[in-house]
């Protein structure tokens, strides 16, 4: 769980216990937990750390690669790709909301991407986003991902369900 990948401006790297704090208070944040299928709003206080915790485990048993998004060494958001069972992995992320609309999921979403189909060696991505948020279904049209459906996901800091597009990615052959 040492894996560090690197884009012309970020760092991505494995989440820390110390990110706790930081994590909390950047998802937490009503703009990026909103957009966001499984992030509690409130963030109850030791839940980041919890999380954080719990992603050494699901990285030795390849069922999570969550890395922490990094700018001049300070953490700003969260990318990784997960799998429930045998199903196809899942790309996932989040930026702190002064973040928004410089480049930078897109530029760690390509990097992610590429480490899931080179060093993995994944068949498919599968990603979704909130039909209300557009920025997300525009970086995921950036990175290759094509619509496949669309329903909708819980939305657990709204407590409901919430109209949802759902795309997918295959390598390049």
């Amino acid at each position: 769980m040492n894996q560090v990948l690197t884009t012309p401006r970020l760092t991505l790297r494995p989440l820390r216990r110390g990110d706790g704090v930081r994590l909390q208070a950047l998802c937490g944040n009503w703009n990026v937990a909103r957009m966001l299928a499984v992030v509690p709003h409130p963030y109850p206080d030791g839940l980041a750390e919890t999380w954080i915790e719990e992603q050494t485990a699901r990285w030795q048993s390849d069922a999570a690669y969550v890395f922490a998004i990094t700018l001049a060494e300070e953490l700003i958001g969260v990318i990784g790709i997960e799998r429930e069972d045998d199903g196809p992995y899942d790309l996932g992320y989040w930026l702190g909301e002064a973040w928004w609309g410089q480049g930078y999921v897109s530029e760690a979403a390509a990097r992610v991407i590429r480490f899931a189909f080179e060093n993995l060696q994944i068949e498919k991505l599968t990603a979704s986003y909130f039909a209300d948020n557009p920025a997300s279904g525009r970086i995921q049209k950036k990175c290759g991902f094509r619509v496949v459906r669309h329903g909708t996901l819980p939305c657990r800091a709204r407590g409901e369900e919430v109209e949802a597009v759902f795309t997918e990615l295959r390598p390049a052959s």
